[in-house]
């Protein structure tokens, strides 16, 4: 059971070094200081991570159905953890991107 939890610590830090380092906003925009294209990026991978976050929520359910068959390898408390808490991590990270979305626009603002 402990080696499944680390497993799990390890994927949920992936995914946020992942998502927010990997994906980063495009260079041309950055270069260009075209705060209204990163607004819209920073938007669209919100929208995108909010999407997965309500997949994940789906999939939560799935399992918790009776009729639904973990394999042996897993249980059906085990499965809905693992959705919970990438479901967790995409919503914080969608916010995180709101968040960025927000201050480009400030600045868009900012700038004549």
């Amino acid at each position: 059971m402990r080696t499944f939890w680390l497993g799990r610590c390890l994927s949920a830090a992936l995914l946020a070094t992942t998502i927010g380092c990997a994906s980063g906003p495009p260079q041309d925009l950055i270069l260009r200081d075209d705060h209204a294209g990163l607004a819209r990026w920073y938007e669209q991978q919100a929208a995108t991570l909010r999407n997965k976050a309500e997949e994940m929520r789906r999939m939560a359910e799935e399992y918790a159905k009776p009729d639904y068959l973990p394999s042996p390898k897993q249980t059906k408390e085990e499965l809905i953890a693992h959705c919970q808490l990438f479901i967790k991590l995409y919503i914080e990270t969608a916010q995180e991107a709101e968040t960025l979305a927000k201050l480009h626009r400030d600045l868009e603002k900012t700038i004549p």
